[in-house]
């Protein structure tokens, strides 16, 4: 029991890592589109210049990991707060 708050910690933490990796991986992999031409048609210029419309799952994994990191922290630390 008194582990868990590190356990947590550390997995937190690798989350975190793992997903910086895959997003910087998938940030390379997908920053090489096509310029945009004067051949183009309108919609295609639109698409291409709209932001993404979701969030990439990199994003989600860091999140996740930054929440088990403040949860794992708050439980270890909590008790000393008051």
């Amino acid at each position: 029991m008194i582990a868990y708050p590190y356990v947590l910690l550390a997995v937190g933490l690798l989350i975190v890592v793992i997903g910086s990796l895959l997003a910087g991986v998938s940030a390379a992999s997908t920053s090489r589109q096509p310029p945009i031409s004067a051949r183009m048609k309108d919609a295609e210029i639109a698409k291409q210049l709209r932001p993404q419309e979701r969030i990439p799952f990199p994003a989600l994994m860091v999140g996740f990991g930054l929440m088990c990191v403040v949860a794992s922290l708050v439980w270890r630390f909590g008790g000393l707060i008051r």
